[in-house]
């Protein structure tokens, strides 16, 4: 799931999935559901009082570190796989197992305890193939957004894959950095129609160069090299512009601190991140961040107990459920579809 260094796993990286997908729970569970008497929304979104934020940059920066994550981890991933099919299925090896089985725990929710006029057997069955964000159906819960997103990042570097692209991918990724900074000017609505948007990964596409440049820089150094690369060094600092003409200073300041959070993890400087607790954490983030929206709002709207003790609860729930559905669905079902591998699949991978 993450690169390797040396021959040991990055487990930083799973720690910081892990604590992104803890920050997503905490901002929904603190400020979206349930009573709002303990902290007030206008402490979200004036913070200190100084520094005036946007109330879902709040729960959208984990999301950010998400996608930063992903640059590196794919690039790895991308670099060992010879054919887009081999890269494709073992994304969906990863991917889509899971999603099934936490589809099926938050359907089962909400039968239970109350089922959303929004969702029919239309929208279920264009959710379980993930698609639906590039069709315009709402999602069964609110962050699958996010993977709308992903998808079309993984949809590029299969094209990058299929097309024999990987060798000039500097100066493609230079190309793409510069799209991306561009359209960071533009006023929402804008005039580049939203398919554009959303298959060239217009909108956040900076946090996932951000991530493959530090791919390449540590791929580098393993390598022995010690001077940077000036391309890459520029796709760095691209990213950082695109950020800076998107968000307001305090979000930008967070956005740079987990930058070089991001980096030091990568360079092996926090130790600390290979705790047990914070790999489990990392372990079961990806089930864990697609159930805890609706199993925490379930939770929460049901018990009458002080507030602390329903975040609490909502978070014992989430990890719990992810906690099952990672052992049993996403990590057997992952082995056996690696292990049966058709042929056009290619080897099995580690990512």
């Amino acid at each position: 799931m993450t690169a390797d260094r040396g021959g040991a796993r990055l487990a930083e990286l799973d720690a910081l999935r892990g604590i992104a997908a803890l920050a997503v729970a905490l901002y929904h569970f603190v400020f979206r559901y349930g009573r709002h008497d303990i902290l007030p929304r206008q402490t979200l979104t004036h913070v200190f009082g100084y520094f005036p934020v946007p109330e879902h940059y709040i729960g959208a920066l984990p999301v950010y570190l998400f996608f930063m994550i992903s640059g590196f981890v794919i690039f790895f991933t991308a670099g060992n796989c010879k054919t887009m099919a081999q890269f494709g299925f073992r994304r969906f090896s990863r991917l889509y197992p899971v999603y099934w089985g936490s589809i099926l725990v938050i359907l089962l929710a909400m039968a239970v305890f109350g089922w959303p006029d929004k969702i029919d057997a239309k929208v279920i069955l264009i959710n379980l193939t993930m698609l639906q964000g590039y069709v315009m159906i709402p999602p069964i819960a609110d962050v699958f957004w996010s993977l709308t997103v992903e998808l079309s990042f993984y949809f590029l570097m299969a094209l990058a894959i299929g097309t024999g692209m990987m060798p000039f991918r500097k100066p493609i990724l230079l190309v793409w950095s510069v799209l991306i900074f561009l359209y960071g000017f533009y006023d929402i609505p804008n005039p580049i129609p939203w398919p554009i948007v959303y298959l060239l990964v217009l909108d956040y596409g900076h946090f996932f160069v951000f991530g493959i440049a530090v791919y390449e820089l540590w791929r580098a150094q393993r390598a022995g090299v010690t001077q940077p690369d000036p391309i890459i060094v520029l796709l760095l600092l691209i990213s950082f512009v695109s950020s800076i003409i998107r968000y307001p200073a305090f979000v930008c300041a967070v956005i740079f601190a987990m930058h070089g959070v991001f980096y030091l993890a990568v360079a092996g400087r926090l130790a600390f991140l290979r705790n047990r607790r914070l790999l489990y954490l990392g372990g079961v983030s990806y089930a864990f961040y697609l159930v805890h929206q609706v199993l925490g709002e379930i939770v929460m709207n049901n018990l009458m107990l002080p507030r602390p003790v329903e975040i609490t609860a909502a978070l014992g729930v989430g990890l719990l459920t992810a906690t099952a559905l990672t052992s049993g669905i996403e990590q057997p079902a992952m082995r056996w579809l690696r292990a049966h591998r058709p042929a056009w699949a290619g080897q099995a991978g580690k990512t």
